[in-house]
């Protein structure tokens, strides 16, 4: 069974003090459609610590970030050119309402659901025929954003310092995430 990391991009993987110091510096490039395009680099120690978790738990990866919206391939193209672990499995979808913009955890949600996975409150028993069916260990999501759904409480990772987040993925973070992702949904949510 396998371990996917919600990842969002911005606040986690670049932020203050990486844009500050020059380290998520605009890297221009020729995409597969051979169009010049761009992203941000990066930054260095976040970068570090989210391959040393990916590979510490085996991790597959799903895009929750605004970065999703340029795509699957797009982003699979920035995660090799960051010489980043793991794969890239999927991305979450954008659901709006009108002009009215979903929480994250609701797409997060949706995305679970489309693999056969639920979150079951009242039967370890049913819960565990969830994980089997959707072949989920366990998920994390990690944001800098609080727009999570209460039953993802014990799965989320708030990359957040003191009301703004100016570091990025840091130490602390990457212990709770190594804390919390190799534990079953079971463990997890009903110990």
């Amino acid at each position: 069974m396998r371990n996917i990391i919600f990842l969002d991009i911005d606040g986690v993987l670049n932020c203050e003090k990486s844009y500050k110091g020059g380290y998520s510096s605009y890297v221009e490039f020729i995409n597969k459609s051979g169009q010049e395009d761009f992203y941000s680099k990066f930054y260095p120690p976040s970068k570090y610590l989210i391959n040393k978790l990916i590979e510490q738990t085996n991790a597959d990866i799903v895009i929750s970030s605004s970065w999703r919206s340029s795509g699957i391939n797009w982003m699979r193209d920035i995660w090799k050119r960051e010489n980043m672990k793991g794969e890239i499995i999927g991305v979450t979808d954008s659901i709006r309402c009108r002009d009215i913009k979903i929480p994250r955890g609701v797409e997060i949600d949706k995305w679970l659901e489309d693999q056969g996975y639920k979150t079951i409150n009242w039967s370890e028993e049913i819960q565990l025929n969830y994980m089997k069916q959707s072949n989920i260990h366990n998920y994390i999501i990690i944001d800098d954003d609080s727009d999570m759904l209460y039953n993802q409480r014990k799965h989320f990772v708030h990359v957040l310092d003191d009301n703004t987040n100016k570091r990025g993925f840091s130490q602390r973070h990457f212990e709770k995430a190594l804390k919390t992702l190799p534990k079953s949904v079971i463990q997890l949510n009903y110990e």
